[in-house]
């Protein structure tokens, strides 16, 4: 299987400015997490699409042994650089692809999926490949956290043309939902005020609504628990949640 051709465009060194307002949100991600996946035990964790190891490298401080598995080299290379000058232990690094995980079925006690890197695919049977790997990978009773948009509320905000500035560049977005789908097409340009290159790309991302979603992850066989509107545990409410968090278990534990 092939990434998207826009996906070494889209993440990269700026990925992290271009999140920074997520990423003071990470330490109340974390309580969350550390509270439903209870104390540690001998089998590990997926962080599906770790990015940076926001979450990674956090988690297994906290005890838990960790595979961090992301598409980006920039960003497990700079895992790698923490490892080494902070001493991560505990910490596998996968390089792969969401829809055909390199990794051994039924191993994993949880594997969680965060800030909306679902939907990526060039194609919709993508969405099921990946819930159909999160089945196989998850151990009989474990546990699947998958960390949406709420996509009754952006789609009202992701219709249009968007100026943003940050700390070393702005952005210019034009932001368009394709009729009748829930496709959202963004172009982008970074335009960097040091006078690099400005920096252009284009990507897609399928959205979800509840129901949606909810029958998505049933047909994986999946069940899912709890859908929460934030990480402080609140019920989503399709008009005023910031999040759509699915909480899901694998059978049979």
């Amino acid at each position: 299987m092939a990434f998207p051709v826009w996906f070494k465009d889209k993440f990269g060194p700026h990925t992290l400015e271009l999140y920074e307002d997520e990423i003071l949100q990470t330490p109340y991600q974390l309580s969350a997490l550390r509270e439903l996946f209870g104390p540690p035990d001998s089998y590990p964790v997926l962080d599906l699409c770790c990015g940076w190891g926001r979450h990674a490298v956090p988690l297994q401080r906290m005890g838990h042994t960790v595979v961090g598995l992301d598409g980006c080299r920039y960003f497990l290379e700079r895992i790698e650089r923490k490892k080494i000058t902070r001493q991560v232990s505990r910490l596998e690094l996968v390089q792969g692809d969401m829809r055909s995980l390199p990794l051994a079925g039924e191993k994993f006690r949880a594997v969680i999926q965060m800030y909306t890197s679902f939907g990526y695919g060039t194609d919709p049977r993508d969405d099921r490949s990946v819930l159909g790997e999160v089945y196989r990978v998850l151990r009989p009773g474990g546990l699947y956290l998958l960390d949406l948009i709420n996509w009754t509320l952006a789609r009202r905000a992701f219709d249009g043309k968007f100026e943003e500035s940050y700390s070393n560049f702005d952005i210019v977005e034009d932001c368009r939902i394709e009729p009748g789908s829930n496709l959202l097409t963004v172009k982008r340009a970074i335009l960097y005020r040091d006078g690099r290159k400005a920096h252009i790309y284009s990507f897609e991302i399928r959205m979800f609504d509840r129901e949606t979603i909810i029958a998505l992850i049933q047909s994986a066989g999946l069940a899912v628990t709890a859908v929460w509107g934030d990480f402080d545990c609140s019920a989503y409410s399709p008009d005023k949640s910031y999040r759509m968090i699915m909480v899901c278990r694998k059978g049979g534990g």
